[in-house]
């Protein structure tokens, strides 16, 4: 009986912390949307915007790719405007600088990232 009941306490422990470190798919879905579905889509698939006459920029894919970039990288595209090799990215915010379109001016904080991240790895697997 007392190992019934180390063991109940056991997992009810392990379920505690990983609920609490686990990522808010409802939140990450809610600041995608409101800031960066406007430039690559409601799903993560990116599409060529018309910039300038006769000209257009691409607007990176995201699904099936950043998503699954190492979490320091991702935050490094989000709040630098820096890509995966570390090139600047001419029309990605700089969402650090300026925080976000919605709610206004918020600033992101890791766990914002990561909730964001982790609702973009719902588009599909990695590519």
């Amino acid at each position: 009986m007392r190992k019934l009941v180390i063991s109940v306490a056991a997992l009810s422990l392990l379920a505690s912390v990983q609920s609490s470190s686990a990522e808010d798919l409802k939140a990450g879905a809610d600041l995608f949307n409101d800031n960066c579905a406007i430039c690559h889509g409601s799903k993560g698939q990116g599409y060529a915007k018309e910039v300038v006459p006769n000209g257009a920029v691409l607007i990176k894919k995201l699904a099936g790719d950043s998503a699954y970039w190492d979490f320091a990288v991702f935050k490094k595209a989000v709040l630098e405007g820096k890509d995966d090799e570390n090139r600047s990215m001419k029309v990605m915010p700089v969402f650090g600088k300026a925080g976000l379109f919605e709610p206004p001016g918020k600033m992101l904080a890791d766990a914002d990232l990561k909730n964001i991240q982790a609702y973009m790895k719902s588009f599909g697997p990695k590519q």
